[in-house]
């Protein structure tokens, strides 16, 4: 259900989309959770939206601390360079409208190193879908650190 409703808010963003990529888990955490809620979210897209998947376009090469508490420019810190594109997809990504999707963005720190990832294979463009916004409003949109 949740899913439909991510198709119908972001209609625009699927018809553009020409792949859709979830978020990774470390693979530690995905053994003991035994799930990654954006891949289920994305495997419900593809199912309403016809887009193509790529499941596992991305990995987290390592496991990081948890980010709920930490500020935005401790969460890029923590997550900077642990995602990658995994090898062998980047031919499935290149010349690709990709839609990056999540369950949760707060400040974004994540989706932007996806997106950098993304973009570094070749992506043509990548955007992001999400099921919820949250963060008390003082975040920036753009988590780099402060030069």
């Amino acid at each position: 259900m949740l899913s439909q409703e991510m198709g119908r808010a972001g209609a625009s963003l699927l018809d553009q989309a020409t792949l859709l990529v979830p978020v990774p888990m470390y693979r530690g955490k995905l053994w003991r959770r035994r799930y990654n809620q954006a891949a289920l979210l994305t495997r419900g897209l593809a199912r309403h939206s016809k887009v193509p998947v790529l499941m596992d376009g991305l990995e987290r090469r390592r496991a990081t601390r948890p980010l709920a508490r930490l500020s935005p420019k401790e969460r890029y810190a923590e997550i900077a360079d642990t995602i990658v594109v995994r090898t062998g997809r980047e031919k499935r990504i290149a010349g690709q409208a990709v839609l990056l999707v999540d369950d949760v963005l707060t400040t974004g720190a994540t989706a932007s190193v996806c997106t950098d990832a993304l973009l570094k294979a070749g992506a043509l463009s990548v955007d992001i879908l999400v099921a919820a916004r949250t963060g008390r409003g003082d975040e920036r949109d753009v988590p780099y650190p402060e030069e």
